[in-house]
């Protein structure tokens, strides 16, 4: 079966739609004039029924009980005394100016005959006497083949209507004459006597009803028509005009990346037809592409989450839009939105001025290699990075963001300096020995000649005095030079199971005497089960005796030492801290404090030997020798020294 093209389906469509709109309006139509005219035959028996029942009233409550006082007991006028008889008598009348209703008074056991219920009248005339609480009813039926619309009131026997309608003993003789007692008698009060009955033929206003509906349908439908009529030429100048266009479009941006068009569904469809198709090619082109991108999407994620290095991914208002796994735990982040939570990525930056010159070096440049800076981790410590970064652009060319990736080179960076120290201490050695022995022999001859001399002048002569001068800095120059011996004959260790807290205490021991008469105060900090570990156990004394000494000079006025013994976090190495509270190590000075004959204070109080010896001894033991200083706070040397593999 062919199919119907779209313009077709239009129509049809449209109308169906106007013909069920005509059908509904003619419908609608015929509900409401149908509601009007019952409404008016409604109002209409509502006066015939108020013209019945007044008469009725009047009857019963004036015209018999005068015309009665009149008449002997069993005298009986129906004309004047019998409510049915007067009351059809005078709807008889109306009936002559209004002939379009007829008026009954329906009883089942009648009095007179004309007054019998037929089987209608005799159901509802039942369905009173059940439902107490209706003495009303109305509603169209169907009678003679005529239509008509009924109102149906019932009455009840009341007590003055028993002396005719109850006892046929009681009722008037004349009454009996007339109607005889076959019929209406038995009743007690409060019985269904009768139904006032008004009938109103509605075939006439019914037919009328529904030429008004179909008059209703042939207007809109001839008007709707003429509507549609225009619709079907708007729709042909604008929709199937625009799609047509956009046809065309489609025609020319739907085809294959070497240039060949791609082959769009037969012209013999109508436009929608042919641009259904076209965004089915087009679909399949966006779902391939879709897939393509999930495909390097998924790519580009699993790169930047198992990538070794962190990657911060940052847009143009400084903040971080994305991070890996591997920056989450460089920084110490413990879930992702910590890091987004970030008001701009130059919080992790140690300095900030570092920050601003990194971004406008990118805004510059375009991107940035290998520069290493100083950040800090989500608890403050400070690490040196390796940054390399690009800027990211819009389509305008204005700056869109950063991708920068970082790797921590605070350990490379920190063995580069321990093996330049290890190397300059090295060539300082094999100067400093050189150096020794040739001043240590004309130092030796000119302390023979002092002494000759000293022993040749007489006691308290100003010669003497000169001499001995010239002894004490001879005697200071033979001390430098035996520290630059010690310092270049640094040779291999003897290496043996030592209990680094004893020797710990044989050094405080040594000092506590001086220390305690200079008012410091030395404090033990040692973890307990401490494990023995291999070294030479006088080199390493040489090493704390000289963190010591160095505390002490650093606290003039006196102050606290603490010496901490414990493993370290890893429990590879036991970490030997030596802590004091006094005037600190400037932070530009820090760098140098290892270097051979640096020191900061007098020629009388160091030769800046120590800290170099002791930076040396440490190296040989496979060990590190930090140091943390604030100024005006206090330093702290850590040594550590690994652990005895079992």
């Amino acid at each position: 079966m062919k199919k119907l093209a779209f313009k077709t389906k239009f129509q049809i469509g449209a109308g169906c739609i106007l013909f069920l709109y005509c059908i509904a309006a003619a419908v609608i139509a015929y509900h409401f004039l149908e509601g009007m005219v019952s409404r008016e035959i409604y109002k209409e028996t509502q006066i015939f029924e108020s013209a019945a029942d007044a008469t009725r009233t009047y009857v019963k409550d004036v015209l018999r009980p005068e015309v009665a006082s009149l008449m002997p007991p069993d005298g009986f006028i129906p004309q004047a005394m019998s409510t049915s008889y007067i009351g059809r008598e005078v709807m008889a009348r109306i009936r002559q100016r209004f002939p379009e209703f007829e008026y009954r008074r329906a009883a089942a056991n009648a009095m007179n005959p004309i007054n019998r219920a037929d089987v209608f009248e005799n159901v509802m005339l039942q369905w009173f006497a059940a439902n107490r609480n209706h003495n009303e009813w109305q509603g169209m039926i169907e009678k003679d083949g005529k239509e008509y619309y009924t109102r149906m009131r019932a009455i009840y026997a009341e007590t003055e209507c028993l002396r005719c309608h109850g006892d046929p003993v009681d009722a008037p003789a004349d009454m009996k004459a007339i109607y005889g007692t076959q019929g209406g008698y038995g009743y007690r009060e409060g019985d269904v006597v009768a139904a006032d009955t008004i009938y109103i033929p509605v075939g006439v206003s019914f037919i009328r009803i529904k030429e008004a509906a179909w008059l209703t349908f042939l207007v809109a439908a001839v008007s709707l028509f003429f509507l549609w009529v225009l619709f079907y030429v708007l729709f042909n100048r604008t929709v199937v005009l625009e799609l047509k266009g956009l046809l065309s479009r489609f025609r020319s941006i739907a085809g294959f990346p070497g240039g060949d068009e791609v082959p769009l569904p037969p012209t013999s469809g109508d436009e929608v037809d042919q641009l259904k198709g076209a965004f089915e090619i087009v679909a399949q082109e966006l779902q391939q592409a879709h897939n393509n991108l999930k495909s390097s999407e998924a790519k580009y994620r699993l790169m930047f989450e198992t990538s070794q290095d962190a990657i911060l991914i940052i847009d143009d208002a400084d903040k971080v839009r994305d991070i890996n796994s591997a920056g989450m735990i460089l920084f110490g982040f413990v879930e992702r939105a910590e890091a987004l939570a970030m008001e701009t990525f130059y919080q992790i930056f140690f300095d900030t001025h570092d920050a601003v010159a990194f971004t406008q070096t990118l805004k510059t440049k375009g991107y940035v290699k290998a520069l290493e800076v100083e950040m800090v981790d989500r608890m403050g410590r400070i690490m040196t990075i390796m940054v390399s970064a690009t800027a990211r652009h819009d389509d305008a060319g204005g700056f869109a963001g950063i991708t920068a990736m970082l790797r921590d080179v605070t350990e490379m960076r920190q063995l580069d300096k321990h093996l330049a120290q290890a190397e300059k201490l090295a060539s300082v050695g094999q100067l400093a020995s050189g150096v020794a022995h040739e001043i240590n022999n004309p130092l030796g001859v000119i302390q023979c000649y002092a002494n000759l001399i000293a022993k040749s002048q007489p006691a308290g002569s100003q010669i003497l005095d000169d001499v001995k001068i010239i002894c004490k800095h001879t005697d200071q120059c033979r001390s430098v030079v035996e520290a630059l011996l010690n310092f270049s004959r640094a040779g291999e260790p003897q290496m043996k199971k030592t209990d680094i807290q004893t020797c710990t205490d044989e050094v405080i021991s040594v000092l506590a005497l001086q220390l305690q008469n200079e008012k410091f105060t030395i404090v033990r900090d040692f973890a307990p089960d401490l494990p023995r570990i291999t070294v030479d156990a006088n080199k390493i004394k040489q090493v704390l005796m000289n963190l010591l000494i160095n505390a002490s000079q650093a606290m003039p006025e006196g102050g606290v030492i603490t010496v901490k013994i414990a493993p370290d976090d890893s429990g590879d190495n036991i970490a030997i801290a030596v802590s004091d509270t006094g005037l600190g190590i400037p932070k530009e000075n820090l760098p140098k404090i290892f270097d051979p004959f640096y020191t900061t204070k007098g020629p009388e109080k160091g030769t800046g030997l120590g800290l170099s010896v002791s930076y040396g001894i440490v190296h040989q033991h496979r060990g590190q020798i930090v140091v943390d200083s604030t100024p005006d706070k206090g330093t702290t040397f850590a040594i550590l020294l690994p652990v005895d593999t079992p």
